[in-house]
């Protein structure tokens, strides 16, 4: 089941208990001239032994199995193979799952009935250390992360964070669900405008990703408007 790594191609791991998704994914990912899934299986029982087997850079991981659910298994996998990066695949309607992902150290959540063009988008983007989103998820995200309570919602206490005011509009319309082309879109700026606004962003308030960034938002009252 594990196969040789040819030079330079991502190593990837299917764990999902449905066989007919689990077979087609692997067709799929097979056919990227960039992409080798090294192994795939059924149960969530197999994963930490076939994450230490294999050591893939992206491990794409169901989250509802009949044995269990898939992300108990994220921290292991994590101490194992620090380097390798957690897909999880996932239905749109599990909002408290999709926090606890990535509360694990999950590095991205991606709909089940996502494109072919979005799966690979979201694979090569958190084998880049970042944060994937599904576009469809983000403001479920949201409302679940606005349930954790706002922190210092004061006009003084924004102040305090060092934001501009254009930082202040970039940070709601990501907290909005919104990519970068679109946030420069409604801004009318350069799209690689708002990535060095973002850069900028991270630093000032001590993130890493765009999850971390409206965690934030939605803790210290920045999605809504001054």
């Amino acid at each position: 089941m594990i196969a040789t790594q040819p030079n330079r191609r991502l190593r990837l791991v299917i764990v999902d208990d449905h066989t007919l998704f689990r077979e087609g994914l692997r067709t799929i990912l097979e056919m990227e001239d960039d992409i080798q899934v090294v192994a795939d299986a059924e149960s969530a029982e197999d994963i930490v032994e076939l994450v230490w087997q294999t050591k893939p850079d992206v491990l794409l991981l169901d989250i509802r199995m009949p044995q269990g659910s898939g992300l108990d298994a994220v921290p292991a996998v994590l101490r194992i193979s620090p380097g390798t990066k957690v897909l999880v695949l996932t239905a749109c309607d599990e909002k408290e799952e999709h926090m606890r992902a990535f509360k694990l150290g999950a590095k991205g959540v991606i709909v089940k009935d996502s494109a072919r063009q979005t799966l690979m988008q979201a694979i090569h983007t958190v084998c880049t250390g970042q944060v994937w989103v599904d576009p469809r998820m983000t403001g479920a995200l949201v409302e679940e992360l606005s349930h954790l309570g706002p922190e210092g919602t004061s006009s003084s206490n924004r102040d305090e964070n060092g934001l501009t005011e254009r930082e202040r509009e970039i940070v709601r319309l990501v907290a909005s669900g919104q990519k970068n082309k679109e946030v420069g879109a409604t801004l009318a700026i350069s799209e690689r405008t708002v990535k060095t606004h973002l850069t900028n962003v991270f630093q000032k308030l001590g993130v890493r990703d765009r999850v971390g960034l409206v965690m934030y938002a939605l803790r210290h009252g920045l999605t809504r408007a001054a």
